[in-house]
């Protein structure tokens, strides 16, 4: 994907960095105040002068490249989570250059963005732009909807924007997907081909050999072979005590996802779909059974003692050095160097089964195209004068040719683009080690901020790359428990939904991080957790869930009908 990383949510005690994690936020609600209103109003291109030149505003040109006009000058910050230990982008440099935009990006860890953000946000002291996995639907209705703090971008897209209005008219869902509950469309879409399952635990198969076991099949094979990893010279260094036999993605825990194996997985929310139906499951015995099963995991050591407290570098400093045994992680090479075409020594886990569960359903994060409408909005900070400038910015990075250099590696230099249409990737370790760094994926965007391939593009590349997700998604067929409609809380229950989402959400991670950690008893425990539940408004959670999924799937239904009989139309007329 996209990689879709979705960001670590829980903070409690020794596990300050959480046990559940979501890529962005879906599905929160906010303030119901008309504040966007009065945006919209001052935020319009039809406040915008156009001379005879094609110049807007005196300032930027409404086609073409450069977007700013000679002499003039246009400058936007853009605040963002990302993992960069440089802060340097490659094709951020490129579309400054071609765009003559000021393009600055102000950028920290995600736990830290996440406070900066919320108090930048209370003080009223926030950029032109916020981006990344930073912004939740919550954000989007109160801040946007509610407050005005956010542009209405819809009407700037129309008006200056084709790549990403052809992303809202011809993808499907994406247009429902980005417009809020008042009609507008508040942010810059996220639009990628997506695995089906976008987060797994892969396991290390040289360490499964050294240890004389095979690929476990349920659970009682997989804490056996944990053992096995922590116990024996697993990596064959001479040094048997320096295997860590499961750690996860420092970003993207999503420990969530584990609960399939004992009935009960579901997203950072507890809501998952089972049997069709959309359902609250984090309240279950099932639910409980992994989290007891995760507990034993911990207080065995057979769990990174670090994996809620690292950060990305050293997750992947354990990967590179052969320490890891088996992780949750989106592809192992996100932590384990090899080269381009070579097949690494891991393979990801079958959907477990336990003895609660001989039929499990692994959550399901896409039906293979992804949409996120939470990952930019340009701010009332901006000046109205240039906010076209700065849509018609992101509108380039999604030109085509740019979306392919932002994913692959810039033009000439890696990519080819060849007379015929097609695209060729040569292969990138016959360049200099330091051109190697300097296009490497996480050196080229920052990877929290909007990009898109069109879909199904296919780049050729030399040698061909081991295609590790599509296999992930071949193996979980079956075994998914089908995608959440996408929602947003209803405008007239948007305050008390939101406040009651986030205290389920909040107990939740807190309860369960002691349990897992070994701070609180989960047996004795429980009942108190299921009453407070109920307590923090469960039942009217779970039922505005419910309504929202069935709205969405009727409106998903109509469109559907809507697309076959104008298919239906146009075969009759060329007939």
């Amino acid at each position: 994907m996209k990689k879709k990383q979705l960001m670590a949510l829980l903070l409690c005690g020794v596990m300050a960095a959480g046990v559940f994690a979501g890529c962005g936020g879906s599905g929160e609600g906010g303030s119901t105040s008309t504040g966007g209103d009065t945006t919209a109003e001052k935020y319009s291109p039809e406040n915008d002068e156009v001379d005879e030149n094609g110049v807007v505003n005196g300032k930027w040109n409404k086609e073409g490249l450069p977007i700013v006009a000679d002499g003039q000058e246009v400058s936007c910050t853009v605040f963002v989570d990302d993992s960069s230990s440089t802060g340097e982008w490659y094709m951020v440099d490129k579309l400054r250059e071609d765009t003559g935009i000021d393009f600055n990006i102000e950028y920290y860890a995600n736990e830290v963005a996440t406070e900066k953000l919320s108090l930048a946000l209370s003080s009223g002291d926030y950029p032109e732009m916020i981006g990344g996995w930073l912004l939740k639907d919550t954000d989007i209705l109160k801040y946007g909807v509610g407050q005005g703090m956010f542009v209405p971008l819809e009407d700037y897209i129309e008006a200056y924007a084709p790549n990403i209005q052809q992303i809202l008219d011809e993808v499907p869902g994406a247009r429902e997907t980005m417009t809020a509950p008042d009609g507008h469309i508040y942010t810059i879409p996220y639009t990628v081909d997506a695995p089906k399952v976008d987060y797994q635990i892969s396991i290390n198969t040289r360490w499964l050999k050294n240890v004389g076991m095979e690929v476990p099949t349920t659970t009682d094979e997989f804490y056996e072979v944990l053992k096995a990893f922590k116990e024996q010279d697993a990596n064959g260094n001479g040094d048997p005590n320096d295997e860590i036999p499961l750690s996860f993605d420092p970003n993207n825990k999503n420990i969530n996802y584990m609960m399939a194996w004992f009935g009960a997985s579901c997203d950072g929310n507890g809501m998952t779909m089972k049997d069709g139906e959309v359902e609250f499951v984090a309240n279950t015995e099932e639910f409980k059974e992994g989290v007891k099963f995760l507990n034993k995991l911990y207080s065995e050591g057979l769990i990174d003692q670090e994996a809620f407290t690292q950060d990305s570098s050293i997750w992947e400093s354990k990967g590179g050095n052969d320490l890891l045994g088996a992780t949750m992680c989106y592809a192992s090479s996100d932590f384990m160097p090899y080269a381009n075409g070579e097949t690494p020594d891991w393979v990801s886990l079958p959907v477990l089964t336990s003895e609660n569960c001989s039929d499990p359903k692994w959550y399901q994060d896409s039906e293979g195209v992804s949409t996120i409408r939470t990952q930019l909005v340009i701010t009332n900070k901006t000046d109205p004068a240039d906010v076209g400038a700065i849509v018609r910015f992101w509108d380039t990075v999604f030109e085509a040719d740019y979306s392919i250099q932002i994913i692959n590696g810039p033009i000439p230099e890696v990519v080819q683009k060849n007379d015929n249409g097609e695209y060729t990737k040569i292969d990138v370790s016959t360049l200099s080690q330091e051109d190697q760094d300097r296009y490497s994926w996480a050196n080229l965007w920052p990877q929290a901020l909007p990009k898109y391939v069109p879909l199904g593009f296919e780049i050729k590349t030399t040698p061909e790359p081991y295609q590790e997700k599509g296999e992930v998604d071949a193996k979980y067929e079956g075994h998914l428990t089908g995608v959440l409609p996408s929602y947003w809380i209803p405008l007239e229950q948007a305050d008390e939904m939101s406040e009651v989402q986030t205290a389920i959400q909040e107990y939740i991670e807190q309860t369960v991080a002691q349990w897992i950690a070994g701070q609180a008893d989960i047996d004795s425990g429980w009942d108190a957790y299921c009453e407070q539940l109920n307590t923090l408004g469960l039942e009217e959670y779970v039922q505005m869930r419910k309504e929202t999924a069935a709205e969405a799937q009727a409106a998903a239904g109509e469109s559907a009908e809507t697309t076959e009989e104008s298919a239906e139309t146009t075969e009759e007329a060329a007939e």
